[in-house]
């Protein structure tokens, strides 16, 4: 079935997570990415890749933008400095079930540049409870263009806008590659 989504398209996809293989994340041009039940045909996770600017809800309120969270429902975002700056999430991905320690982990990568592993077991704001913040440094201002976890180990690799990849340790969000 299809189903209404809060704003802006659906950016990337990936499926196989959960214990039985039914689960689907989609990243989504809003800043957030969504994990369904493919067979139950509900959303179980909303994962809000993209933390509250105070600065931002500042000035989208004094512009009396339409939206309370700073963000139009385009996933725009406008900084201090009047800038437009985009909010989508564009890699997604599940952790497989092969690896000890992290059943039921998936990773989002956005265009900010911060890979986010999430550990879907513990229930959390939104279904979901974030292990791990990826960034490789607030001067580096290249988005990720695709994620991809390692087939037997807890590493998340991440290609980004600027050409350089790199290997994340899941468990401890430190770059090991």
């Amino acid at each position: 079935g299809e189903e209404e989504g809060g704003g802006g398209g659906l950016t990337c996809l990936a499926v196989g997570g959960g214990q039985d293989g039914q689960l689907a994340i989609c990243g989504g041009e809003d800043g957030n990415a969504y994990v369904v039940h493919v067979s139950g045909k509900k959303v179980v996770a909303t994962l809000t890749h993209f933390e509250e600017s105070a600065a931002a809800t500042a000035t989208t309120t004094a512009n009396n933008n339409n939206t309370a969270n700073g963000q139009g429902e385009d996933g725009m975002e406008e900084d201090e400095d009047g800038f437009v700056e985009a909010r989508s999430v564009e890699a997604v991905g599940f952790c497989p079930g092969n690896i000890p320690g992290t059943a039921h982990w998936c990773a989002t990568g956005g265009v900010d540049g911060v890979l986010k592993v999430w550990n879907m077991n513990v229930g959390g704001v939104g279904g979901a409870q974030l292990r791990q913040k990826c960034t490789r440094g607030a001067d580096v201002k290249a988005g990720i263009t695709r994620l991809r976890w390692h087939n037997s180990l807890p590493l998340v690799i991440a290609s980004y806008t600027d050409g350089v990849v790199c290997i994340w340790d899941a468990r401890v969000g430190t770059v090991v590659g």
